[in-house]
């Protein structure tokens, strides 16, 4: 990996792949190159047939959020414009996460290090997080005079429900993983030298269902939530329609028939 480069791509194992980002010395912070880094890997994890995608930071960080020079430079386009902070900076974060969201792959935050503000909307982004035992987490945009439009005001309310998210949201504290935890911000904690061995074995648990069942579960669950009964009943439906349409159905059909594990494809994705 060349000093310049703002994340990297790895394979832990055939069907799980793991970005890093890989400026811990600045707090992989969301810069452009950052931004512009996630976007390619996750055409290439996509590319190379990835099941699940782990997301994880390096240093002391899993990342710092916004990168605040770009607010505060006389010489950058964002200093005391508006529109430009909202066209030019948190729109294109907003899209790269969906990303993450709308992936057909399960996505898994590993968060080794503090996630603050924007880090945290990464976390958010991903299907589940675990939690380093020794950092911090939080949507902390209110102490700046900001807010967290990357996905916070979007997202948080949907896994930790309005109540507690306002409490998060408004406050700008920074939770422990104790409290993160409690709250049902992350899925789980390990201690920080465990972290990156857990992630995995989270991972490969995902190894064992249908690329498919996964992939249209996902898209259905996130399409419910601001559905109306009706819409998610059409939605849950269209989900079984492409699912059974294809062979892993009948893959894992017939081994639970036959008493045996399921073998769903790797060679195609």
């Amino acid at each position: 990996m060349g000093q310049a480069e703002a994340a990297e791509l790895t394979w832990p194992v055939e069907g799980i792949a793991r970005i890093t980002l890989a400026r811990g010395d600045t707090h992989n912070t969301l810069t452009t190159e950052l931004l512009a880094a996630l976007d390619r890997l996750l055409d290439e994890a996509s590319a190379g047939g990835a099941r699940v995608l782990i997301v994880t930071g390096s240093g002391k960080t899993f990342c710092g959020g916004a990168h605040i020079k770009l607010f505060t430079d006389p010489a950058s386009p964002l200093y005391l414009n508006a529109r430009a902070i909202r066209d030019d900076y948190v729109l294109p974060i907003i899209r790269v996460f969906r990303r993450l969201r709308e992936a057909p792959f399960a996505t898994v935050a590993a968060i080794n290090g503090f996630a603050l503000g924007g880090g945290c909307e990464l976390a958010l982004s991903c299907d589940f997080r675990l939690m380093a035992d020794n950092t911090r987490i939080g949507l902390t945009e209110t102490r700046l005079g900001a807010l967290a439009a990357a996905g916070g005001v979007q997202s948080l309310a949907h896994v930790v429900g309005r109540a507690k998210a306002l409490e998060i949201a408004l406050l700008g504290d920074q939770l422990t993983a104790v409290d993160a935890k409690a709250a049902g911000l992350v899925t789980a904690v390990h201690p920080g030298s465990e972290l990156a061995d857990s992630a995995l074995a989270f991972s490969k648990r995902l190894l064992l269902c249908s690329p498919i069942s996964v992939a249209e579960t996902k898209r259905a669950l996130y399409r419910c939530e601001t559905a109306a009964p009706d819409e998610a009943d059409r939605i849950a439906l269209d989900a079984v329609l492409a699912a059974s349409a294809g062979a892993e159905w009948w893959e894992g059909m017939a081994a639970f028939a036959e008493r045996r594990p399921a073998s769903f494809r790797m060679e195609d994705g």
